[in-house]
């Protein structure tokens, strides 16, 4: 409960994490055009001073005062939407982080840094990790939370990453749609108050939302102009993006896993590692938000990226379900002739009780439809090879 009487303690004076007036320890992650900076407060606790373009003399980044906390943790004097939400073993649901230590190690593609907070009442430990790829401008964000204690621990809520902007106004862009009809963009003012774009379908996860977003920061993001962040998260699952403008104007973001129904147990020990959060900051507009993301992946997200493409023939669009045996034979034959690496069977081969002759029937089956290839998957392959 010591968590507790501290806050009664420091009740009237709360502010004073938001506006920390000198720090002692700065903490700067710099891509080629953006700079990210933490300052280390003399209360021990690590705030977000800055995010935007990377100032040409490094020694202004001193100059930076202030921000919010950089992992705000439920149970303490933040009233917003916190990162970080552990239930301990006694009952208590706060927690303080403090500065512990930081790293920052060269890289083949810029940097990457560490930096680790601590609960010294309860043990638990939080690494922020950051890694800066200098030629692309992106920056990867994720957490470790480690349980130190001597009793296991429940973590409800654990966001890959928190970042905070100070600007005149917020338009955010979302994905959103269903089968045949996805990715529909979507522009909204952010105002006060708390924004969502999540999903709770699990395994179908981006199926009527995609797990990306645009954020115009001080205009609508435009193609060629404006200054746009993009991120999106590495992860298949349920995630969750919160949107909040707070009673100043500015605005916390949210990325990780969605805590609906996704509590987790740690023991004593134990180290729990949340997906990456993938973000890029542009200073003119989508369009070169989304050639840097395009660079980084193809030179380090996608195996072989850079070198040449292979090209496939799918038969769906050439005949749906309608094809047999001889039909697909005859584009295999036509698809080496233009010179396509691969070919692509699609819908509608298989099904022996239900055959599958539409979308509204036979999924799930796996065995060939006799009538339409009689000699089996077997003889698709033996004409490709050929």
């Amino acid at each position: 409960m010591k968590h507790i009487k501290k806050i009664i303690l420091t009740g009237c004076v709360c502010m004073v994490s938001f506006i920390t007036s000198s720090a002692k320890g700065q903490i700067v992650i710099e891509t080629s055009n953006t700079g990210l900076v933490f300052n280390v407060a003399h209360n021990g606790r690590v705030y977000q001073s800055y995010l935007g373009k990377r100032l040409m003399n490094p020694k202004d980044y001193a100059n930076l005062k202030g921000g919010v906390e950089a992992y705000i943790t439920h149970g303490m004097e933040d009233y917003f939407e916190p990162a970080l939400h552990i239930n301990h073993a006694d009952g208590n649901s706060s927690t303080l982080l403090t500065y512990v230590d930081h790293s920052v190690t060269p890289t083949d593609w810029g940097s990457h840094t560490v930096i680790s907070l601590a609960d010294t009442i309860y043990g638990d430990k939080v690494d922020m990790h950051f890694d800066a790829y200098d030629k692309q401008n992106v920056v990867k964000a994720w957490t470790e939370i480690t349980n130190g204690g001597k009793a296991p621990v429940e973590i409800e809520k654990f966001a890959s990453s928190l970042l905070y902007f100070d600007a005149p106004s917020y338009y955010l862009t979302e994905y959103s749609g269903d089968w045949a009809r996805e990715v529909n963009p979507g522009v909204q003012v952010l105002k006060f108050g708390k924004k969502i774009v999540d999903t709770k379908l699990g395994t179908r996860a981006s199926l009527f939302v995609s797990p990306f977003f645009q954020l115009g920061l001080g205009a609508p993001a435009s193609e060629n102009g404006g200054d746009v962040l993009v991120g999106t998260l590495a992860w298949t699952g349920n995630f969750r993006f919160c949107f909040e403008v707070d009673q100043n104007g500015g605005l916390r973001v949210i990325s990780g896993i969605n805590p609906y129904f996704s509590r987790r147990t740690l023991k004593k020990g134990e180290t729990f590692k949340t997906p990456e959060f993938i973000f890029t900051l542009s200073g003119d507009g989508a369009g070169e938000a989304s050639r840097n993301l395009h660079e980084w992946a193809r030179h380090y997200q996608i195996k072989d990226g850079a070198g040449d493409r292979m090209t496939l023939l799918n038969n769906w669009e050439a005949t749906y379900f309608d094809f047999n045996q001889d039909k697909l034979l005859s584009l295999i034959g036509e698809a080496k002739e233009l010179g396509v690496d691969m070919f692509l069977l699609d819908d509608g081969w298989f099904g022996t009780k239900y055959p599958r002759e539409s979308d509204r029937q036979g999924l799930g089956d796996w065995v060939e439809i006799s009538d339409k290839l009689p000699d089996g998957i077997g003889r698709l392959t033996a004409e490709a090879a050929k």
